[in-house]
């Protein structure tokens, strides 16, 4: 991968990484409806932005460092519990939401939902 390619996939991160905090960070009631009738969409939410969070940071680590890809997925889950975790803390304590351990569950599956399709994902993009 070329510099330039991991300086995108950096900013990249960072990007999505803002974008997850400022979605988690909301009050309730500014966050739209969007009339789906799909039974727990938040925790789908959750998932699927930690899936992507976790595709975004397994790139640039397995391209760019010589660790294994076992650390480095175990490396995108512990980031992806981390975050979650302490979004979730954000919001029960100081946000106008409440910190929910199963929205926390979600956003771990989605980090190691997003390293089991990694290699998938890869080979698609190739």
């Amino acid at each position: 991968m070329e510099k330039g390619s991991v300086r995108i996939f950096v900013w990249a991160n960072v990007i999505w990484f803002l974008i997850i905090f400022v979605l988690c960070a909301l009050p309730g009631e500014d966050i739209p409806d969007p009339r789906l009738n799909i039974p727990h969409l938040d925790k789908v939410v959750h998932f699927g932005m930690f899936f992507i969070f976790s595709l975004l940071l397994i790139c640039p680590l397995e391209r760019r460092t010589s660790l294994g890809l076992g650390m480095i997925y175990g490396i995108a889950i512990g980031v992806a519990a981390v975050y979650g975790g302490l979004l979730e803390v954000l919001q029960h304590f100081f946000f106008e939401r409440s910190g929910d351990i199963l929205d926390f569950v979600a956003d771990v599956l989605g980090g190691a939902a997003g390293c089991l399709c990694y290699p998938l994902v890869k080979r698609i993009l190739r």
